[in-house]
C-alpha cells in the first residue's frame, strides 16, 4: 500500500514464474523496478531491483511492524481513503548523505522508484502521504515509515471539527437549543480545550486551498499519523545487474585484491561470450532476413513472368479474332 498507485497490484503470479518471465513483460508494463522477498532459515531478505538492467540491492530484515499492528496500538487511528492513493506519497530520505559508493547507488533506486515532485507547480491536495526512509550509517540500516498528512483548523474543538470540517452533526438530544451547545453549557463544543492541534511550530498559513473546507491563508495544524507498514533492513549486498553480474559491495565479506581482479576476468569472459552468441544470433536472424528476401523476390519474377506470359497469350487471341473476323471466302 505504500507505493501505491504505481504498483502493478493486479499482476496475478504462480509458483511456476521465474524471474526471468517478469523480466520479459517489465517493459510492456512499464515496471521500473521490482521488490523481491524471500526467506530462509538464517532470516527474511528483500531484494530490490531495477529493471532490466540492475543495479540490485540486497537487504536483511531485522525488524518489521505490520499495518493492522501499528494501528491497534494508536489510540485515534486514522483509516487510509481511496483518495489518499490517487497520488504517490511524498519521498522523504533522511540521512543519506555518505559519500560511500553503496549509500549513492542505495539513494539512486529509491529516488527513482517515485516520481519527483516540483515544488513550484505541486498542489498540496495531491500530498496526501509520506514515505520516509532513515539511513543509520553506523549500523547501515535503512528504517522505513508510511504516513499520512492530517490537516486541521487551529482553534477549533474536536465536536466542533467534526461539525465544520467532516459536518457530522453533533447529538442535541439533551439540549435545549444548539446556543448550548456552543457556549459550551452540557458539556458542549468549548467544555474543554482544543485537541489534536500539536505545538504552535505545527501551525502554518496554507499558501494555496487545499479541499473545500482549508482555505488559502487559513491557520491550520499539519501532523503526521503513521499508516505502516514499519521495516527495518540491513544493506548485505550490492550486485551491477539484475539479481546478477558483479558484486560491487558485500557487507559480510570483503574480497582481496586477487579475488577482486579475479571477479573482473570473470565478469569479462561472460561479457565476451554474451557478446559473442548476440552477434551469433544477430548474424542467423539477418541472414534468415536474407532468405526469406531471396524467397520474396523469386516469388515476385515468377509472378511477372506468369503475368507477361499471360499478356502474350491474350494478345494473340485477339490478333487471331481479327484475322477471323476480316476473313471472306472465295466465290
Amino acid at each position: 500500500l505504500a507505493f501505491l498507485p504505481h504498483t502493478a497490484s493486479r499482476l496475478k503470479e504462480q509458483k511456476s514464474n521465474k524471474l526471468k518471465d517478469y523480466l520479459s513483460i517489465s517493459g510492456k508494463l512499464g515496471i521500473t523496478h521490482m521488490w523481491m522477498l524471500s526467506s530462509t532459515d538464517v532470516g527474511a531478505y528483500v531484494r530490490v531491483g531495477r529493471l532490466p538492467r540492475g543495479p540490485t540491492l540486497t537487504f536483511r530484515l531485522k525488524e518489521y511492524t505490520l499495518q493492522h499492528e501499528v494501528k491497534d496500538i494508536q489510540r485515534r487511528p486514522v483509516a487510509l481513503v481511496s483518495d489518499d492513493f490517487r497520488d504517490p506519497p511524498l519521498l522523504v530520505l533522511n540521512h543519506f548523505t555518505s559519500e560511500e559508493p553503496q549509500v549513492k547507488i542505495m539513494k539512486a533506486i529509491l529516488e527513482n522508484m517515485f516520481p519527483k515532485f516540483d515544488i513550484r507547480t505541486a498542489r498540496l491536495s495531491h500530498i496526501r502521504r509520506v514515505l520516509l526512509m532513515d539511513y543509520d550509517e553506523e549500523s547501515g540500516t535503512v528504517h522505513m515509515r508510511h504516513y499520512k498528512i492530517m490537516i486541521q483548523p487551529v482553534g477549533l474543538s474536536r465536536p466542533l471539527r467534526k461539525l465544520v470540517v467532516r459536518h457530522k452533526v453533533p447529538k442535541l438530544s439533551n439540549m435545549n437549543d444548539i446556543s448550548e451547545w456552543i457556549d459550551g453549557q452540557n458539556d458542549g463544543a468549548y467544555s474543554s480545550e482544543s485537541e489534536g492541534e500539536g505545538p504552535e511550530e505545527n501551525h502554518v498559513t496554507l499558501p494555496q486551498d487545499v479541499g473545500k473546507q482549508k482555505k488559502k491563508g487559513a491557520r491550520n495544524s499539519v501532523k503526521l499519523v503513521e499508516q505502516g507498514p514499519r521495516i527495518s533492513m540491513e544493506l548485505i549486498k550490492v550486485e551491477n545487474g539484475f539479481c546478477e553480474g558483479e558484486v560491487l559491495f558485500h557487507s559480510l565479506h570483503q574480497k582481496t585484491r586477487e579475488e577482486v581482479e579475479e571477479t573482473a576476468k570473470e565478469v569479462a569472459q561472460k561479457a565476451r561470450l554474451k557478446a559473442g552468441r548476440r552477434n551469433v544470433q544477430e548474424a542467423a536472424v539477418e541472414e534468415k532476413k536474407r532468405k526469406l528476401e531471396l524467397k520474396t523476390e523469386k516469388k515476385r519474377l515468377k509472378k511477372m513472368k506468369r503475368e507477361e506470359s499471360l499478356a502474350d497469350e491474350n494478345v494473340g487471341n485477339e490478333d487471331a479474332t481479327k484475322e477471323d473476323d476480316g476473313y471472306e471466302p472465295d466465290d
